[in-house]
């Protein structure tokens, strides 16, 4: 038996062949199998031929194959056993006591096979349906083909985030076979380069789609509007991408790399209205302009929302257009200005508690009103222990840096150059001050040059009166007709793009970019982006009927649930093969229930093959 590769008008077909020889001792090829366009490695193709016989004669291999050729193996057993031509061998065997047998069933030889992940695939199955993201892409020219490819791509994001390169060895894990109504082959890793292209071509389309489909289906009432920026670095220089650009913004601190910065526009339930992918050295408030131009068609109302910003977006000019274009705002103030209200800040006699914010560490908050805004002050005392933790860590390590500096220093290290001056000690203190800045700023540093000598002590007046203030923070709006506990938790919900930005880039895999061009990368984000429309309305959904469940909780408790291949052997001489999910426990029915998910309508296949 072998491998051969057959030439066709489009592309080259492999061929499983096995050559006999007939009654007259010519030898007859006879074709057992059609492979399809299946890549296997030429350098592979007798090996995995020689073993497929062994398989099919019923002769187990001692020692373990290579990985490569098993799962090549795998492949083609599981075709030859779809097509029916896998039969087994039987072989006389020595039965030491009587075999059970009930209802003509071989207990004793029961099994099950090729078990497959399913829980996690049916909510995305539901959500997908609910935002008609099937009917979308049908109206805009996507095969069913394609629309199966979108599909792995997304659902992959949400599961087990890998390349373009391995998704189809990671969908042969899943049910995506029994789901989608296709065999996955091992082929055409492109298809999904192919259709990341065209859902990137059709990006405004379809975010228009989800915005109209997830207001509708959840009655959203778009009052609000949530404006963030997030970056992500890349994996090489990535020269053939125009925004990709080094930065000393990026967020994990991987200035060595070029970054892309990411703008995301939330409504106030956290369902993103739209995004923006910016080029990495673009400063966060030089985005605003082009992420709001159109937020009153983003909402569907007429009336123009409020726009909840960070503070490093909320320039003294960002805030200017915003009122120019009637739009209202709440945005954070920056922690460089709350020494401006330190005396109100310590007048603690004219807080109040927040409300409503059962078993929850107490707020603070007080009313400042001017002509231009409205200020309110707020403390809170999670945020002190949190601040106070900081600043002593990032202290314990600045000081760390001075001793060891030092003792460079006494030792006349050669690499300081201490012969020729302070220069170089000088650029050293420089970087330890500006890696730990929010701890340098209290201390007084010197070196003299002369006596070789580093000295520096800690200004404890000021450090003290910066800690008086930590766990202050100051909110700006242009609405004094809201109260202070409204405008407190209407900031409040900016921690749900904070929250989609963690989802984003570790459980969805944004982070980092593998790919080279900005059509890939953009295409990588957007398809990002489109698994979590899916886990938010998986998310919001189960919040409606009161179950606060995570995403990654519901993945965790829905994992146990697979489809199996049950083997069960007759003693009428057949084995039946048969396909079918497995029962879920209670917690996972739960979930199902509550996502209007039907198992019973669940796909199950029987195959019969004979025995002899």
């Amino acid at each position: 038996m072998y491998i051969r590769e057959k030439k066709t008008k489009t592309t080259p077909a492999l061929q499983l062949v096995s050559a006999q020889r007939d009654h007259n001792g010519k030898v007859r090829q006879q074709i057992i199998l059609s492979l399809g366009n299946v890549p296997i490695p030429d350098e592979l193709r007798k090996t995995i031929a020689h073993e497929v016989e062994n398989r099919m004669n019923g002769y187990q291999r001692l020692l373990p194959l290579e990985l490569e050729v098993a799962k090549w193996v795998d492949f083609i057993l599981k075709k030859l056993e779809s097509t029916g031509k896998l039969t087994p061998i039987k072989h006389q065997e020595q039965k030491v006591m009587p075999e059970t047998i009930i209802d003509g069933v071989l207990l004793d030889r029961l099994k099950h096979e090729n078990t497959t992940l399913l829980g996690p695939l049916l909510p995305l199955k539901a959500a997908w349906k609910s935002l008609g993201m099937s009917e979308f892409l049908d109206e805009h020219k996507f095969s069913s083909r394609q629309i199966n490819a979108v599909k792995i791509s997304i659902y992959n994001r949400l599961i087990e985030p890998v390349s373009e390169n391995s998704l189809l060895s990671w969908a042969e894990t899943t049910a995506f076979n029994e789901l989608l109504g296709e065999h996955i082959e091992l082929s055409g890793e492109d298809r999904f380069y192919r259709a990341s292209d065209k859902l990137l071509a059709n990006q405004d389309k379809l975010e228009i789609h989800l915005r109209e489909r997830e207001r509708e289906l959840f009655n959203l009432n778009r009052t609000i509007v949530l404006y963030d920026l997030t970056n992500s670095y890349f994996e090489g220089e990535a020269s053939a991408n125009t925004k990709a650009r080094r930065s000393a913004n990026s967020k994990e601190k991987r200035t060595d790399r070029p970054i892309v910065s990411v703008g995301l526009v939330l409504d106030g339930e956290g369902f993103v209205l739209s995004h923006k992918v910016f080029p990495g050295n673009l400063h966060d408030c030089r985005t605003l302009v082009e992420a709001v131009r159109n937020l009153q068609g983003l909402c569907g109302n007429d009336q123009k929302p409020m726009v909840v910003l960070d503070g490093g977006i909320a320039t003294n000019k960002n805030l200017a257009y915003l009122l120019e274009n009637g739009f209202d705002y709440v945005v954070n103030g920056k922690r460089t200005t709350r020494q401006h209200f330190a005396a109100d800040f310590l007048e603690l006699d004219k807080f109040h508690q927040v409300g409503e914010r059962v078993g929850k560490a107490p707020v603070m908050v007080r009313r400042l009103e001017s002509e231009q805004e409205l200020t309110v002050l707020c403390r809170s005392d999670e945020r002190k222990k949190k601040e106070d933790a900081i600043i002593s860590k990032t202290e314990e390590k600045l000081l760390a840096g001075f001793e060891k500096l030092k003792k460079r220093i006494d030792k006349n290290d050669g690499k300081l150059h201490l012969k020729n001056g302070a220069e170089t000690v000088n650029r050293n203190i420089g970087k330890l001050c500006g890696k730990y800045i929010r701890a340098a700023k209290f201390y007084n540093i010197t070196y003299a040059s002369e006596k070789h000598l580093l000295t520096w002590i800690r200004n404890d007046e000021k450090y003290l009166a910066d800690a008086e203030l930590h766990g202050c923070y100051h909110l700006r709006s242009s609405r004094k007709d809201l109260s202070d506990d409204s405008i407190w938790h209407i900031y409040i919900t900016l921690t749900k793009v904070e929250n989609a930005f963690r989802l984003l880039k570790s459980d969805l895999g944004l982070r980092p970019f593998f790919h080279y061009t900005e059509e890939r990368c953009d295409g990588h984000i957007w398809i990002t982006i489109l698994a979590y429309h899916l886990l938010r309305w998986i998310e919001y959904s189960l919040e409606t009927v009161g179950c606060k469940l995570s995403w990654q909780k519901v993945r965790r408790l829905l994992s146990t649930h697979c489809y199996t291949s049950m083997v069960i052997p007759t003693s009428d001489g057949k084995v039946r093969h048969l396909r079918k999910a497995g029962r879920p426990d209670e917690k996972q029915r739960a979930i199902y229930n509550h996502l209007a998910i039907d198992c019973a309508a669940l796909p199950s296949k029987t195959t019969i093959f004979k025995k002899m």
